[in-house]
């Protein structure tokens, strides 16, 4: 699949049937160890989370993270189940300038290759009290942090249209050198 098609098709996708194939995985971190960094820098690190206690504890973190933001218990189980038949990588940086940017641009491009190659995924983020306790259940060393958690697997389902959000083609999100100057057509 192309970029273009790549771009259009990505979708969050919250359940999984089953995770990434070990040969796969490592093409799609390849794929997260090419994206630009400032100056080179490349400060991100990447933790493949398999051991299925350190997933367990991840998971109840971010349901009780969500309980304690007041979603409703169904929202805070649904976000706790995302954790299985999966594949977790934490995307992490070193703690200076703009790292935590590369991160995410790290994140980003893995997520497109994952689906290019048909399969989904959904970040999963922490604050606070929550992202302390994750990252010290993944070990991470004093001038390290978590930028976010990358779930992903083979879909139960790939829904058809984005949910939520604005329709990203009518460009009423699109501006022309300050705030509220916009055109009508680009």
């Amino acid at each position: 699949m192309d970029v273009w098609k790549a771009i259009e098709k990505r979708r969050t996708i919250r359940a999984f049937k089953k995770g990434v194939p070990d040969k796969l995985l490592k093409k799609l971190i390849l794929a997260g160890a090419r994206a630009p960094s400032p100056g080179n820098s490349q400060p991100w690190e990447f933790i493949i989370v398999n051991d299925p206690a350190i997933l367990d504890k991840i998971a109840e973190v971010k349901y009780q993270s969500r309980k304690a933001a007041k979603d409703p218990e169904e929202a805070a189980l649904r976000q706790r189940r995302v954790y299985q038949n999966s594949t977790v990588v934490a995307m992490c940086h070193k703690k200076n300038g703009l790292a935590h940017v590369a991160a995410w641009l790290a994140t980003q491009n893995m997520a497109l290759a994952a689906t290019a190659e048909g399969l989904g995924c959904v970040t999963s983020t922490f604050g606070g009290e929550y992202k302390e306790t994750v990252q010290k259940l993944l070990g991470l060393p004093q001038g390290y942090e978590l930028a976010t958690v990358l779930v992903m697997g083979v879909p139960e389902s790939i829904p058809q249209k984005r949910e939520g959000g604005v329709d990203r083609e009518d460009f009423s999100w699109l501006h022309i050198n300050r705030f509220g100057n916009r055109k009508e057509n680009l």
